[in-house]
């Protein structure tokens, strides 16, 4: 069987926000890939370039909108709503 790895476009992203429930400052990082590969392709069926995937990559960290609770301030607002 034959084996093809693709080139994978990465792009990580950070953000810094302040905890609506105490407000104490936090920061959030991810990272966002996809693959160059004939499966990947534009709206038109048109097989998505480097520069075209690594767009839409850096697209998708631009629009990432993380939330900034604490895993303490999230576990007190279940308790709350018990």
């Amino acid at each position: 069987m034959t084996t093809y790895t693709f080139e994978t476009v990465r792009r990580g992203a950070q953000r810094t926000g302040a905890c609506p429930a105490c407000g104490k400052r936090t920061t959030r990082r991810r990272t966002f890939e996809q693959t160059v590969n004939p499966f990947n392709r534009n709206l038109d069926g048109s097989v998505k370039s480097r520069d075209e995937v690594f767009a839409a990559v850096s697209a998708e960290a631009a629009a990432w909108e993380p939330d900034f609770r604490h895993g303490a301030c999230v576990e007190e607002d279940a308790e709350a709503a018990r």
